[in-house]
């Protein structure tokens, strides 16, 4: 009896550190600019369905002359302070949104930044003042493809704004100019953006500067040790 109530627990406690802990959706689109890469000028992914493009894509990278950032708001009505809170998000596309040469993905940076948002789709999110980099993280067409999940930690953020009566935060992805292919027409899209109680991110998309969250590392220690306990019994 023993032995079937520690592996019973350890199980349900590895159990809690894999469960998908959902604080809310993201509103997602990507906004485009023209020749002047600081400021937004038209949607490449938005709820009209904009080029026939598909909604709540985050396009990110260069078509043309246009450089195209990917954006995604969050309702903060009715939330709490978190105690730990995670952007994520995974690729839906190794590739932009428009056919010919965006099609190709980028080697480069992608930059992870927050704002204040206001759960509307507006041209102008794309540059408005950052609040803040969350995170950054290296991407090729090599090493990541379709289904591959981020996440990045941004509870200082979340209950910033929370703290403050902001109606939401905004995230941000946009390429670095420092990057390799920046100014080429290549383009990576992202999709399912939410926010997270815990990190979710898988294989190298975990290199990005993020870390399991210090509660489910414990957890996850806990577990090994009673699993190790039980063992040693036998």
């Amino acid at each position: 009896m023993f032995k079937r109530g520690l592996l019973v627990s350890a199980l349900a406690l590895t159990a809690a550190t894999a469960q998908a802990a959902l604080i809310t959706n993201g509103f997602t689109f990507a906004v485009a600019s023209g020749s002047n890469t600081a400021v937004g000028s038209h949607f490449h992914s938005s709820t009209g369905g904009v080029f026939g493009n598909p909604a709540g894509k985050a396009e990110v990278g260069r078509f043309s002359v246009e450089e195209v950032r990917g954006l995604s708001e969050y309702n903060l009505a009715g939330q709490s302070l978190a105690s730990s809170a995670f952007v994520t998000f995974d690729i839906y596309k190794a590739g932009g949104l428009f056919n010919g040469t965006n099609n190709t993905p980028f080697t480069g940076t992608v930059i992870v930044e927050a704002y204040a948002g206001n759960n509307l789709e507006d041209i102008t999110d794309y540059q408005a003042p950052s609040l803040g980099q969350v995170g950054t993280f290296n991407i090729d067409p090599a090493n990541f493809g379709v289904g591959d999940i981020f996440s990045f930690d941004v509870t200082s953020f979340f209950n910033s704004l929370v703290t403050s009566g902001g109606t939401s935060l905004g995230i941000r992805l946009r390429e670095s100019t420092a990057g390799p292919d920046y100014g080429l027409s290549r383009a990576w899209t992202f999709q399912d953006f939410r926010l997270t109680s815990d990190n979710q991110c898988t294989g190298r998309a975990c290199g990005g500067g993020t870390v399991p969250e210090p509660g489910a590392l414990a957890l996850a220690a806990l577990a090994l040790g009673v699993m190790g306990a039980v063992r040693r019994r036998r």
